[in-house]
């Protein structure tokens, strides 16, 4: 009976040891009494989307000699006139979190100081609850960008741009009746005209084919190894190649990306955010201009949590009773980025703010866990 007395007492203690202290959660909204009191500040994440575009720029520009491509090599598939396209190559979609500035959060231990357990809390860098006692930190999400660079190097003819010229000047000096005729050579200095040194290109890029014809078909006089053949062939074709772009001209490829950050309210309706203007002839242009496709994101509310989000409403999260930890139960939403009216990409996201706000009971926990990105429960021990 005593043992039974004994046993009594002591669940008795325990019971009444953990009740006197709770974790009792305000939302802070304008000025709170409760912050004067020893606790901290915690907040929810919101989600944001990362929209990275990326845009195709090819700029073509023709060779010097392209004039004469059809007279002296018979090439009429040339670049006549500089020119710059563009194209959306990709479209990439992400998430990123950040404290919601509507759901911060200030919680206190309550009871006498002597009567409280010793609780330890664990927030994200970002100021978010991420747990009590043991936890798993979830790795930041980080989107990294993908630039494209290119050069372009059209190569100049090693000739000199000046050829001497010899010119015959006749004198006719008469002396009485008696006429001589002496002739004299004057060398004078010339430029080459865009014509002579597009001939010489020609010349050049006709005897490189031929040296590589006579290298394949064995009419040198020296036996060659193969990778020594190999090596001397492709040389001269790509030496060839360098030629031809005098006159087929050359395209530049580079690769631009543009970045746009939204953070979506909620909202039951469906969400338009216009992010750009684009058009072929000049890319990515402001999104106020008249001309260009307009270039938009489109968030539609997916509401999987309608029963839970009425159900916790008729619960009364606004009323005046001691609550504990706030935490988000997350929902999901389909975004998609048009381009002139037509989807160039859609894909699911979990969206915080589009999901439901409720509360454990003010009440000791023995250990609690949340999710870094969403602030939902992962773990949690009520006792």
């Amino acid at each position: 009976m005593t043992r039974i007395a004994s046993i009594l007492i002591l669940f008795t203690f325990i019971t009444v040891n953990q009740v006197v202290g709770q974790i009792v959660v305000s939302k802070v909204q304008g000025s709170l009494s409760e912050v004067r009191e020893d606790g901290f500040f915690y907040s929810l994440p919101r989600t944001g989307i990362n929209i990275d575009v990326l845009v195709k720029k090819s700029q073509k520009i023709k060779g010097p000699y392209s004039e004469f491509a059809d007279k002296y090599l018979g090439l009429t598939q040339v670049i006549s006139m500089n020119s710059t396209e563009y194209e959306v190559a990709a479209i990439r979609l992400s998430t990123f979190t950040e404290p919601d500035p509507d759901n911060f959060y200030f919680a206190r231990n309550t009871g006498k100081k002597k009567d409280r357990q010793t609780l330890e809390f664990f927030l994200s860098e970002n100021g978010a609850l991420v747990g009590m006692g043991d936890f798993n930190k979830d790795a930041n999400h980080r989107q990294a960008k993908e630039l494209g660079s290119s050069g372009l190097n059209i190569p100049e003819i090693p000739n000199p741009t000046m050829f001497e010229r010899v010119d015959t000047v006749i004198r006719r000096i008469s002396v009485d009746t008696t006429t001589i005729e002496q002739k004299v050579f004057k060398k004078i200095s010339s430029a080459k005209t865009p014509e002579q040194k597009a001939k010489e290109a020609a010349d050049f890029i006709l005897k490189l084919d031929e040296s590589m014809f006579n290298l394949i078909n064995g009419y040198q006089e020296v036996n060659y190894e193969k990778g020594t053949m190999e090596f001397m062939y492709k040389q001269m074709d790509e030496l060839k190649n360098e030629y031809l772009e005098l006159f087929k001209g050359v395209t530049n490829y580079t690769t631009e990306t543009y970045s746009f950050r939204i953070v979506p309210a909620y909202s039951a309706e469906d969400q338009t955010y216009p992010l750009c203007k684009f058009s072929i002839g000049k890319g990515v242009m402001d999104k106020n201009l008249s001309s260009g496709d307009l270039l938009q994101l489109e968030i539609s509310n997916l509401n999987k949590l309608g029963n839970v989000r009425s159900s916790i409403e008729q619960h009364g999260i606004d009323s005046k009773s001691p609550k504990g930890i706030y935490y988000r139960i997350p929902d999901e939403a389909m975004v998609k980025v048009k381009l002139g009216g037509q989807v160039k990409i859609e894909s699911q996201f979990t969206l915080d703010q589009f999901g439901v706000v409720t509360f454990l009971p003010a009440k000791s926990l023995g250990n609690l866990e949340l999710y870094n990105n969403t602030g939902g429960l992962r773990h949690v021990i009520v006792r």
